[in-house]
Protein backbone atom coordinates (compact mmCIF):
# COMPACT_ATOMS: atom_id res chain seq x y z
CA UNK A 1 0.00 0.00 0.00
CA UNK A 2 1.29 3.43 -0.95
CA UNK A 3 1.21 6.19 1.64
CA UNK A 4 1.56 9.90 0.91
CA UNK A 5 3.43 11.82 3.59
CA UNK A 6 4.52 15.36 4.25
CA UNK A 7 8.18 16.20 3.83
CA UNK A 8 9.73 17.45 7.04
CA UNK A 9 13.08 17.68 8.83
CA UNK A 10 13.07 13.92 9.42
CA UNK A 11 12.81 12.86 5.78
CA UNK A 12 13.89 15.84 3.65
CA UNK A 13 17.47 14.65 3.13
CA UNK A 14 16.27 11.16 2.23
CA UNK A 15 13.87 12.67 -0.32
CA UNK A 16 16.76 14.68 -1.80
CA UNK A 17 18.81 11.50 -2.23
CA UNK A 18 16.15 9.79 -4.35
CA UNK A 19 17.09 9.57 -8.01
CA UNK A 20 15.55 8.14 -11.12
CA UNK A 21 18.99 7.75 -12.69
CA UNK A 22 19.59 4.06 -13.34
CA UNK A 23 23.16 4.26 -12.00
CA UNK A 24 21.85 5.59 -8.68
CA UNK A 25 23.93 8.74 -8.89
CA UNK A 26 21.84 11.85 -8.37
CA UNK A 27 22.28 14.80 -10.70
CA UNK A 28 20.75 18.27 -10.68
CA UNK A 29 18.90 17.58 -13.93
CA UNK A 30 17.84 14.03 -14.64
CA UNK A 31 16.39 12.69 -17.89
CA UNK A 32 13.00 14.39 -17.73
CA UNK A 33 12.96 16.35 -14.47
CA UNK A 34 15.15 18.15 -11.98
CA UNK A 35 16.38 16.66 -8.72
CA UNK A 36 14.14 16.69 -5.67
CA UNK A 37 16.36 19.21 -3.85
CA UNK A 38 15.51 21.79 -6.51
CA UNK A 39 11.82 20.91 -6.23
CA UNK A 40 11.91 21.34 -2.44
CA UNK A 41 13.70 24.66 -2.84
CA UNK A 42 11.13 25.77 -5.40
CA UNK A 43 8.34 24.93 -2.94
CA UNK A 44 9.82 27.31 -0.37
CA UNK A 45 9.65 30.26 -2.79
CA UNK A 46 6.39 29.35 -4.55
CA UNK A 47 3.67 28.48 -2.00
CA UNK A 48 1.47 26.94 -4.70
CA UNK A 49 4.03 24.09 -4.98
CA UNK A 50 3.14 21.22 -2.64
CA UNK A 51 5.85 18.52 -2.32
CA UNK A 52 5.00 15.07 -0.93
CA UNK A 53 6.88 11.85 -0.20
CA UNK A 54 5.72 8.42 -1.35
CA UNK A 55 6.15 5.43 0.96
CA UNK A 56 5.50 1.73 0.63
CA UNK A 57 5.49 -0.21 3.91
CA UNK A 58 7.42 2.58 5.66
CA UNK A 59 10.07 2.66 2.92
CA UNK A 60 10.57 5.91 1.02
CA UNK A 61 10.18 5.05 -2.67
CA UNK A 62 9.37 8.29 -4.44
CA UNK A 63 8.36 11.91 -4.58
CA UNK A 64 5.80 14.13 -6.25
CA UNK A 65 4.92 17.79 -6.25
CA UNK A 66 1.81 19.52 -7.45
CA UNK A 67 0.66 23.10 -7.84
CA UNK A 68 -2.53 24.37 -6.27
CA UNK A 69 -2.89 28.12 -6.24
CA UNK A 70 -5.49 28.30 -3.46
CA UNK A 71 -7.03 25.72 -1.11
CA UNK A 72 -10.39 26.28 -2.81
CA UNK A 73 -9.06 25.36 -6.27
CA UNK A 74 -10.44 22.11 -7.62
CA UNK A 75 -7.77 21.95 -10.32
CA UNK A 76 -4.12 21.00 -9.77
CA UNK A 77 -1.04 20.46 -11.89
CA UNK A 78 1.34 17.60 -11.14
CA UNK A 79 4.72 19.14 -11.88
CA UNK A 80 7.00 16.39 -10.52
CA UNK A 81 6.59 12.65 -10.10
CA UNK A 82 9.41 10.20 -9.65
CA UNK A 83 10.19 6.78 -8.26
CA UNK A 84 13.68 6.02 -6.94
CA UNK A 85 15.89 3.93 -9.23
CA UNK A 86 15.82 1.00 -6.77
CA UNK A 87 12.07 0.63 -7.23
CA UNK A 88 11.68 1.22 -10.97
CA UNK A 89 10.06 -1.55 -13.00
CA UNK A 90 8.35 -3.10 -9.96
CA UNK A 91 4.90 -1.55 -10.29
CA UNK A 92 5.48 1.23 -7.76
CA UNK A 93 4.97 3.95 -10.36
CA UNK A 94 1.47 2.76 -11.23
CA UNK A 95 0.55 2.10 -7.58
CA UNK A 96 1.91 5.47 -6.51
CA UNK A 97 0.14 7.40 -9.23
CA UNK A 98 -3.14 5.67 -8.38
CA UNK A 99 -2.61 6.74 -4.74
CA UNK A 100 -1.90 10.31 -5.88
CA UNK A 101 -5.16 10.43 -7.84
CA UNK A 102 -7.05 9.05 -4.81
CA UNK A 103 -5.37 11.70 -2.64
CA UNK A 104 -6.61 14.39 -5.02
CA UNK A 105 -10.15 12.96 -5.14
CA UNK A 106 -10.35 12.80 -1.35
CA UNK A 107 -9.27 16.45 -1.20
CA UNK A 108 -11.99 17.67 -3.56
CA UNK A 109 -9.86 17.98 -6.69
CA UNK A 110 -11.85 17.63 -9.91
CA UNK A 111 -9.21 18.21 -12.60
CA UNK A 112 -5.57 17.12 -12.79
CA UNK A 113 -3.16 18.56 -15.34
CA UNK A 114 0.27 17.24 -16.20
CA UNK A 115 2.95 18.22 -18.70
CA UNK A 116 4.81 15.42 -20.46
CA UNK A 117 7.97 15.66 -22.55
CA UNK A 118 7.07 14.14 -25.91
CA UNK A 119 10.13 11.87 -25.70
CA UNK A 120 9.08 10.43 -22.32
CA UNK A 121 7.30 7.39 -23.72
CA UNK A 122 7.07 5.60 -20.35
CA UNK A 123 5.38 8.56 -18.63
CA UNK A 124 3.02 9.12 -21.54
CA UNK A 125 1.98 5.45 -21.44
CA UNK A 126 1.43 5.57 -17.66
CA UNK A 127 -0.63 8.76 -17.62
CA UNK A 128 -2.78 7.88 -20.63
CA UNK A 129 -3.52 4.50 -19.04
CA UNK A 130 -5.18 6.44 -16.20
CA UNK A 131 -7.30 8.38 -18.71
CA UNK A 132 -5.25 11.55 -19.25
CA UNK A 133 -5.81 13.06 -22.68
CA UNK A 134 -3.76 15.54 -24.68
CA UNK A 135 -5.31 19.03 -24.53
CA UNK A 136 -3.57 20.33 -27.67
CA UNK A 137 -1.50 22.78 -25.65
CA UNK A 138 2.30 22.66 -25.95
CA UNK A 139 4.68 24.77 -23.86
CA UNK A 140 8.48 24.55 -24.02
CA UNK A 141 8.36 21.17 -25.80
CA UNK A 142 6.04 19.73 -23.15
CA UNK A 143 2.58 18.47 -23.98
CA UNK A 144 -0.32 19.29 -21.66
CA UNK A 145 -2.51 16.38 -20.61
CA UNK A 146 -5.63 16.54 -18.46
CA UNK A 147 -7.81 14.18 -16.44
CA UNK A 148 -11.22 14.93 -14.99
CA UNK A 149 -11.73 12.96 -11.78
Amino acid sequence: MIEIREIDKDNCFDVCELTGNKDGIGTIFEDFLCCNAISLTESKFYPECKPKALYSNDTLIGFFMYKQFSPEDTEVEVCRFMIDHKYLGKGYGRQSFAAILEFFKSNGIKTVNIMIDDDNIIAKKLYTSFGFTFTGKILKEELYYQLNL
